[in-house]
Formats: structure tokens, C-alpha cells, sequence
């Protein structure tokens, strides 16, 4: 089966669809790992210091303090890169999952803007894995309304038309007609 040409191109720059919402969601990662890794980093150092601070043990010429003093701040760097790396990982998953939501709702307020010019959009699909798809349904299903009941004003109109050119009517009813016909072509 072909796949359905799309009316757009994907770039890079097409990811931040919503940029409040996705820029706020950045934030906030970066904010929460900044205080996992301060938290973390605090957790260790006491830990370790409690552990052995005072330690009168000595082997040989060195004091135990000071080897783990120093895989102390081994730890700090290490688990702060680890928790970097793993915000970074969740916040560029979280931009691609906000803008399966981001997408839908800019295409939603597409098509409202639409409405509002008087225009009836073309059906709206979403990509495969959008959400908000039975949303995108009830949108046809009101887009296909709306054209239903076009075609039949239309019909109306061409109706009223004809009546009003046959010459049967006296002028009163001919002009009551045509003002029917003027109020039906403004929908």
C-alpha cells in the first residue's frame, strides 16, 4: 500500500508546533534535573562523609578519608552526568510526545479559523500516531454537515430561482422570493 503524500514537509524546525507549551515543559525537565542532581549529589557526599568521617584507620601511609573523598567526588560527577543525560533523553522524547498533542490542537485551531471566514474545510486527517483522532472525527462529521446542508440551500436557491423567473407569481410574492434567494446565498 502507498503511503498518502503529505500536504507538508517535515523539518526540524516543525517540532516546536505549540512553542509555549513545549518551551515550558523544557524548563521544567531542566529545572527538575538540576534539583535531582543537587539532591543526589547532597545524598552522596553525606552519606560518604558520615561514613567515614574520623575513620582512624589507616592503611598503610594513606587515610581512608582521603581515597574516599576522592571516589566521593567521582560519584557526585558521575551520577550528575548520568541524571543529565537521562533528563536530556526524557525531555527530547517528552518535545516528541507534546508535539503529537501540540499538532492535533494547532490543526483544530486551523480549521476553526476557517469556520470563522465562512469557508468549509476539506476533511481533516492526522498522522498515524496524533492524538485527538476522535476529535478530528467529530470535526468531519460537523464538516460534513455543513455541507450538506449547503448543497441544500443550494438547491433551494436554484428552486426558489426558477420559481421566481416563471412569471407566475404576482411582484409582491416575486420580491419575497428573491429576498429568500438573497438570504439563502449568504449561507
Amino acid at each position: 500500500m502507498v503511503a498518502p503524500q503529505r500536504p507538508y514537509k517535515r523539518h526540524i524546525r516543525n517540532i516546536l508546533i505549540h512553542r509555549p507549551l513545549q518551551r515550558e515543559y523544557t524548563l521544567i525537565m531542566i529545572a527538575m534535573m538540576m534539583a535531582v542532581s543537587l539532591l543526589c549529589s547532597f545524598v552522596i557526599h553525606t552519606t560518604m562523609k558520615q561514613a567515614f568521617a574520623g575513620s582512624p584507620y589507616r592503611i598503610g601511609r594513606v587515610n581512608p578519608y582521603d581515597i574516599l573523598s576522592e571516589v566521593n567526588n567521582l560519584l557526585v560527577i558521575r551520577v550528575s552526568i548520568t541524571l543529565f543525560l537521562s533528563v536530556m533523553v526524557a525531555t527530547v522524547i517528552g518535545v516528541v510526545f507534546l508535539h503529537r498533542v501540540a499538532g492535533p490542537v494547532y490543526r483544530f485551531r486551523m480549521m476553526l479559523k476557517k469556520m470563522a471566514a465562512g469557508e468549509i474545510p476539506a476533511d481533516m486527517r492526522l498522522r498515524e500516531n496524533d492524538y485527538f483522532k476522535e476529535v478530528a472525527t467529530e470535526f468531519n462529521n460537523v464538516f460534513k454537515l455543513m455541507r450538506e446542508k449547503k448543497n441544500t440551500a443550494a438547491e433551494a436557491v436554484t428552486n426558489l430561482e426558477s420559481m421566481a423567473d416563471s412569471g407566475d407569481l404576482n411582484e409582491k410574492t416575486r420580491q419575497i422570493v428573491q429576498n429568500a434567494v438573497q438570504n439563502l446565498k449568504r449561507l
